[in-house]
Order: structure tokens, then C-alpha cells, then sequence
């Protein structure tokens, strides 16, 4: 499976920093509680660009990104097959962090496939690169990204509550 993660170039400026597991460490996340060394990726870079702005306090969009592509052999990649009620509430739920947690620290594959609570169709990859079965040539590509302007223009609107100009 091809996944995609995107960076800022500080934290990221090497595939070994991007995916150090640094992320996972310092804070919660939908499905995992902080102290764990995972990342997590998105199935298209769509949905990767999605999640960068879903999750930023302050739009850092100016500050340089790298995108990451990542290539995992499927029979690698556990599934999240039944996820719990309220997973996708606004407030984390401790029932999926409790399912990355497990996924993590029994360290059951280098992979696991989770829903997207930004667009529920897709998925994201929580990412363990300290799996003994993690290979550093799945990280098969780095570039430069920039977010588009008219997203920050959108994002920038949203925070102050100024409407969007029309036809922007």
C-alpha cells in the first residue's frame, strides 16, 4: 500500500526524522495516547494535505514541508477492521486509542490500516518504523511541498471569521 506523509521540513528534513516516531511520542492522537513512537500517514496525498489542516493550531503552511511516499507490502499492514463507537467523535476516544496503543506496544506489524475521521471513506497508516520488520527502502520518495495558496487563504478566512472572496 502506497501512503503519504506530510511534514514540516524541521521536523522532517531526513525519512529517519519523518519517521522517528517523535509525533506519536509527544502527543495523543485519534488512535494512539502519547509516550508511543509511531506516525501516521494518509492512503492519498489528498487526504495527507487534509489531515495537516485539520490538525494545525496555527496555520504553519508558510513554513516548508516535505512530502513523504511510503510503500508498504500489504500482508505487512494490520486492519483496524471494527472500530469502536464514538472512534470519530470530536473529543479523542480512549476505546481506538486503546487499539493503536495495543497495535504499538505488542509491536504487531509495521502497519495498521485506521478510518479516517476526516473523510470517512478513507484510511491512514499508523507507521512504526521501530518494527523489527520496518525497512527503510519503503520510504520511497521525498519533495518539497507547499500547500496551495487558496487553502491558506481558506484557513486564514476561518480563523479570523472573515468570509472567503468569491471566486478565490
Amino acid at each position: 500500500m502506497r501512503a503519504f506523509r506530510i511534514v514540516l521540513q524541521r521536523y522532517g528534513a531526513t525519512a529517519r526524522a519523518a519517521f522517528s516516531g517523535a509525533s506519536g511520542y509527544a502527543a495523543d492522537g485519534r488512535w494512539h495516547s502519547k509516550g508511543r513512537t509511531l506516525d501516521y500517514a494518509a492512503e492519498s496525498q489528498s487526504l495527507a494535505v487534509l489531515e495537516r489542516l485539520v490538525h494545525y493550531k496555527r496555520f504553519d503552511a508558510l513554513h516548508p514541508h516535505i512530502l513523504y511516499v511510503v510503500e508498504i507490502p500489504d500482508p505487512l499492514i494490520e486492519i483496524c477492521k471494527d472500530p469502536p463507537k464514538g472512534w470519530d467523535a470530536p473529543d479523542l476516544s480512549p476505546a481506538a486509542q486503546r487499539i493503536g496503543n495495543r497495535w504499538c506496544d505488542e509491536r504487531l506489524a509495521p502497519a495498521m490500516k485506521v478510518p479516517s475521521a476526516v473523510t470517512r471513506d478513507e484510511c491512514n497508516l499508523l507507521l512504526n518504523s521501530k518494527h523489527p520488520a520496518w525497512k527503510w527502502h519503503w520510504v520511497v520518495r521525498r519533495t518539497p511541498f507547499a500547500f496551495d495558496g487558496r487553502l491558506r487563504e481558506i484557513v486564514e478566512a476561518a480563523r479570523v471569521g472573515k468570509p472567503r472572496r468569491p471566486g478565490g
